[in-house]
């Protein structure tokens, strides 16, 4: 039996002369006292993956019952996924309905914080406006689950910022994730996204992995470790019950006997990711000097070409991925833009194979509804989630996935792009969160705050809160989803 004496760490090394150190395998003698395996698993991740511009609702939504459906072809990109997605329809961005500023502004200052927006300077197009009232639940999980780590949160964007909002600079409408604020009353502090991969990747990833001559030369030297073990491991394995004493000594012949593998053992350690271009400036995304400009667009330099913003995401999801994998922290998000998103789409075709020539935000409203343009750019948001979701799934951990260990949370500011209406949020939860979300669900919960969501996916990270936000807009956990 298991207890507290006879408890062996998961750190324990066995140990040799000159200070060999061999790692174990897990043992179930590792386990604290009356813990079962599956609660000694890899941690539990968060991801939030945010997009602009709300959807269009009734593409957007399934088509069949609550857990038999398919994708619409707007959607389709995530089929693969369904067995680990839930499609929340009927949540309401409610705390909007209080506070300052544009909508836009409102849904980004609300939508993990559950609070709104504060009075403030900044100009949104809508009326002045300062920061979020209070702190996202990406940084109180955070502050939670990645203590110790080289991060607490990492976030990352493709096309931030433009619009109003543009010059690189926090301003109501372009921020999602805030840390409290220093005192009661005031403003959450903002915590914007990383902008330069390179950047990103220096500060992410100094000093993490090795070159392969090193790894060649750590493999020579420890392949000779078992010689200086024998005493330690004599010493270990009479703490042991049978079934320990076997994974044990299957370990070590293997080690032994498998020079090959104890060399990928070595090689497949944490290793920073190799795509980054190393060339300065050259994610730069520069300022489209011809576009369609109006009043509200704000400074120069607000509308960009975007001719950068698919490889920068791609290279920005990659980074994120790794960054969780290595465990440098357990909490990232990537923000695709800001709630303007004013970089111009020439990326993506319509069915012609005519490049779109505006920026998302004119195809919403700045210009006119135009939903066959929309459908286009909201299929390309779909891709890019499909896209993070396979990285995620590529990790393997134990007898799953990076996924299957992680709740990744796909948000946006606004539901409807022509008016600005913030119910019936187009909300989707993806993974396993570690076993506690059950997944192929089109869960509809009419008219329940999406508050209400922030507390449930705290209490699904251990945070036994049962209210989250703005208190007059959250009744508690929501209803049906864990």
């Amino acid at each position: 039996m298991i207890n507290s004496h006879n408890r062996i760490h998961r750190r324990t090394l066995l140990r040799g002369a000159g200070g060999l150190a061999l790692g174990l395998p897990f043992l179930s003698a590792m386990l604290a006292p009356r813990r079962s395996h599956a609660d000694d698993s890899a941690p539990t991740r968060l991801v939030v993956f945010y997009a602009p511009g709300g959807t269009l609702l009734d593409r957007w939504r399934p088509k069949g019952s609550a857990n038999d459906f398919t994708l619409q072809p707007m959607m389709a990109p995530l089929t693969p996924f369904l067995d680990r997605m839930v499609f929340l329809d009927g949540v309401d961005l409610s705390v909007t309905k209080i506070g300052y500023g544009h909508p836009h502004s409102r849904g980004m200052g609300g939508i993990l914080t559950g609070q709104p927006l504060l009075a403030g300077a900044f100009n949104t197009n809508g009326g002045n406006a300062g920061f979020a009232a209070g702190a996202s639940i990406d940084q109180v999980i955070g502050a939670k689950i990645s203590a110790g780590l080289r991060l607490p949160s990492l976030q990352v964007s493709a096309g931030w910022s433009t619009g109003i909002s543009a010059g690189g600079q926090p301003h109501p409408g372009n921020i999602i994730s805030y840390q409290a604020p220093k005192q009661a009353g005031q403003a959450a502090i903002p915590v914007p996204p990383s902008t330069d991969p390179l950047g990103t990747f220096k500060r992410v990833f100094t000093g993490v992995g090795g070159n392969a001559d090193a790894n060649a030369k750590e493999l020579a030297f420890t392949t000779s470790v078992l010689d200086g073990v024998a005493e330690d491991f004599k010493r270990l394995s009479a703490q042991l019950g049978a079934e320990d004493r076997q994974k044990l000594e299957a370990h070590l012949a293997l080690v032994q006997e498998a020079e090959n593998g104890l060399k990928q053992t070595v090689i497949s350690t944490c290793k920073a990711p190799d795509n980054v271009n190393q060339t300065p400036g050259y994610y730069d995304d520069p300022e489209a000097k011809n576009a369609t400009k109006g009043g509200g667009d704000g400074p120069t330099g607000s509308i960009t070409t975007g001719a950068k913003v698919p490889e920068k995401g791609q290279v920005m999801t990659d980074l994120l991925v790794s960054a969780l994998a290595c465990d440098l922290t357990r909490v990232a998000s990537i923000q695709w833009s800001d709630s303007e998103a004013k970089f111009l789409l020439g990326f993506l075709k319509d069915s012609s194979g005519t490049s779109l020539k505006d920026h998302h935000h004119g195809y919403q409203h700045d210009r006119g509804f135009q939903p066959q343009a929309l459908e286009i750019i909201y299929h390309f948001y779909a891709e890019r989630l499909a896209y993070l979701l396979q990285k995620l799934d590529s990790v393997k951990e134990g007898n799953g996935t990076l996924l299957d260990n992680t709740l990744v949370l796909s948000i946006t500011e606004i539901q409807a792009p022509a008016d600005h209406a913030q119910n019936n949020m187009p909300i989707i939860l993806a993974g396993k969160a570690s076993g506690k979300l059950a997944g192929k669900r089109w869960l509809k919960v009419p008219s329940q705050p999406h508050n209400n969501l922030l507390v449930s996916i705290l209490n699904m990270f251990g945070i036994a809160d049962t209210r989250f936000g703005h208190r007059d807009y959250c009744t508690g956990p929501l209803s049906g989803l864990v």
